[in-house]
């Protein structure tokens, strides 16, 4: 039914980036030459956890614990620091608590088969959980000024380093606003091995979109709490590295997250972009793996001229309504059966709005880099909406009708015969014009697309929660079979697929 498109083409790639997506694509001749996984070697997915000081945060979430179901109130004072240390009711604890827990933190515990599984806040592909999580915060009562780890299995925070670092984190963010006049900055990082044993070269695409997925419950959660969040792409990644004792072929920053009481931050705009793919080259080192080397030519260094970032795109609002932030959280799991019933057209495309919406009173995107996905839906059985292809307009959420049929048996080939693929009511396909989004952001436009199509993914998951319904995130994928049934060209990389359905009893 497909044929695999040569791809000869690689000759005159100028960027890394297309490379390395070209070379990590699942092929049916090819896929099973990646070699078995060695079960009995699993990476821990949990960091050491040092001896020394350490601030609890389970006493903050005992109240939540037992009323989940209410949610935080927009008015408390969150995150209001005290520069002089002397206001007792300065208190940063509670706050972080919330935030970091429904972001990253336990929310189940599985046993069996001779070790316990503990399922966190966000999705993850193969409970590999490679996202490490940090904040640094500004003076508070309750918790010295400082760099902190957040241990996820304790629900602690384990001290980095203590004093005001937030000239120096000024400084790595390209002096972006947002982080001087920020409370607390959450940092994101990723680590190879984690994901890597399992996934091989692409696992740097899964760490990408599995950060995304935490990147959203936490503008998510602050959202709900009346607090401004301002996702930042835009850093030296070595100067971060440097301030968290991080080795760049173990782990790495991806993305910081600014945080303050509501209308205190400004928004973050677009994200700067890295350097033009002729010097990006040249900060890889041929013998790492094609991953690590990519995550070289993301990087963005002191002393080189940036060019002027693309202009942000906007968004818009949407009225939530009752929207529960954290019993959405709490109760999202990622759906493993679809009964193959229908939904309605009307939640489909609330789906979508509160996807894209921007939780910033200008309404600012959301997104790293606006404007560069390419979003399209193969519809199943949405009722008011013809089975087929369509193209979703990110701006205005319009649909045009590219192919119509039932493509449910070319779907489930294209998504590795994973059957939620033909059961569910429609799948979301993220697709990015390689060498636009290269032109725009460099190769470190890359990391911003997978995050984006990760934060788009964590979004309709919790609002499928909402409307009772079921998704899943599906990471793996033939990926010329998947342009090839969108009849979108080779140099638009598919990203990543998101299905919502009727999830079986």
């Amino acid at each position: 039914m497909y044929k695999i498109h040569p791809t000869a083409y690689l000759g005159g790639v100028p960027s890394f980036t297309e490379r390395y997506h070209e070379s990590t694509k699942y092929r049916p001749e090819t896929i099973d030459r990646l070699g078995g996984v060695q079960w009995e070697e699993q990476p821990e997915p949990f960091k050491d956890e040092p001896a020394g000081r350490r601030f609890d945060l389970i006493p903050y979430l005992k109240p939540l614990f037992e009323d989940a179901q209410t949610p935080p109130d927009p008015d408390e004072a969150w995150l209001r620091g005290d520069p002089t240390g002397t206001d007792e009711t300065a208190l940063v604890l509670p706050a972080l608590a919330r935030l970091l827990h429904f972001t990253l933190g336990l929310t189940a515990r599985l046993t069996g088969s001779g070790r316990d599984v503990f399922l966190r806040a966000a999705p993850f592909a193969g409970g590999l959980y490679p996202t490490e999580v940090y904040v640094a915060v500004r003076t508070f009562s309750d918790l010295p000024a400082g760099l902190y780890h957040y241990h996820s299995l304790r629900s602690a925070l384990i001290p980095v380093w203590e004093g005001d670092f937030f000239a120096d984190l000024k400084h790595h963010f390209l002096a972006h606003p947002a982080v001087a006049e920020a409370d607390c900055v959450v940092l994101f990082t990723g680590m190879y091995g984690r994901s890597a044993w399992r996934y091989k070269e692409r696992a740097y695409r899964r760490i990408l979109l599995d950060t995304g997925h935490a990147v959203a419950n936490l503008v998510e959660m602050a959202d709900a709490m009346g607090l401004d969040a301002a996702v930042l792409g835009g850093f030296y990644d070595e100067g971060l590295e440097e301030l968290l004792f991080l080795g760049r072929a173990e782990e790495f920053p991806l993305v910081g997250v600014a945080l303050g009481p509501e209308g205190s931050l400004p928004a973050a705009g677009g994200q700067r972009p890295g350097p033009v793919p002729v010097e990006a080259i040249t900060q890889a080192d041929p013998s790492g793996s094609m991953q690590i080397q990519q995550n070289a030519c993301e990087r963005i260094q002191p002393g080189r001229t940036l060019r002027l970032a693309p202009p942000a795109g906007t968004s818009f609002r949407f009225d939530i309504g009752d929207f529960n932030t954290q019993s959405a959280i709490l109760h999202r799991r990622s759906t493993r059966r679809f009964n193959g019933g229908s939904i309605l057209l009307k939640n489909a495309e609330d789906m979508l709005r509160f996807a894209l919406r921007s939780t910033d009173p200008a309404a600012a995107s959301p997104l790293l880099a606006p404007g560069m996905l390419g979003l399209h839906l193969v519809v199943f059985a949405v009722e008011g909406l013809q089975p087929g292809i369509y193209s979703v307009d990110p701006a205005t959420l319009d649909r045009t009708l590219r192919k119509a049929g039932d493509f449910r048996s070319d779907l489930l080939a294209v998504s590795l015969g994973q059957d939620i693929a033909s059961e569910c009511a429609f799948a979301l396909v993220y697709t990015a014009d390689m060498e636009a989004l290269v032109e725009a952001y460099g190769d470190r436009g890359y990391r911003y697309a997978c995050l984006d199509a990760g934060l788009i993914g964590e979004r309709i998951a919790l609002w499928s929660v909402h409307c009772e319904l079921g998704s899943s995130g599906i990471g793996g994928y033939y990926d010329d079979l998947a342009n090839e049934l969108l009849e979108v060209p080779l140099s638009h990389g598919v990203l990543y697929l998101t299905v919502v359905g009727v999830p079986e009893e």
